[in-house]
């Protein structure tokens, strides 16, 4: 039987909130940002963002071993200590990390699309060019 455990986190990143998501399955590990803009955000927000706008939130994936995932049962004790902990330090290490790892895949992304753009206005230009000169040497 497979189980699914998200959690949210909201954080304030000066001048932003931000919500982090962190979603696992099996063996994944699924990471999405989003800002939530300069003021604290309100419940309704929050709840509005989860039930209405989950299937536009983007995840990052990253596989994680089997052994990160533990599938036995926490003493509830420990489990609030872990939650105390959590909220003190807020976003884990990891989830920076797999944050930081899509901003990178998308600047890159970002980077080929642009040098893309660049060749065929590069190749467009060229071919206008090389038209007005051919115009230019019939007579007219």
């Amino acid at each position: 039987m497979s189980t699914i455990s998200c959690t949210l986190t909201i954080v304030y990143e000066p001048p932003f909130y931000k919500a982090i998501f962190e979603r696992r399955f099996d063996s994944t590990y699924e990471v999405a940002q989003i800002n939530l803009g300069p003021s604290e955000p309100k419940l309704t927000l929050i709840a509005d963002l989860v039930i209405h706008h989950w299937d536009k939130i983007t995840f990052f994936q990253q596989t994680i071993c089997e052994s990160s995932v533990s599938e036995l049962k926490i003493n509830p004790k420990r489990l609030q200590r872990l939650a105390k902990k959590s909220v003190q330090s807020g976003v884990g290490t990891k989830a920076q990390k797999a944050l930081q790892k899509q901003l990178e895949c998308q600047k890159v992304n970002r980077q080929h699309q642009r040098r893309a753009r660049k060749i065929l206005d590069q190749e467009k230009k060229y071919r206008l060019r090389q038209t007005k000169k051919k115009q230019k040497h019939k007579g007219h």
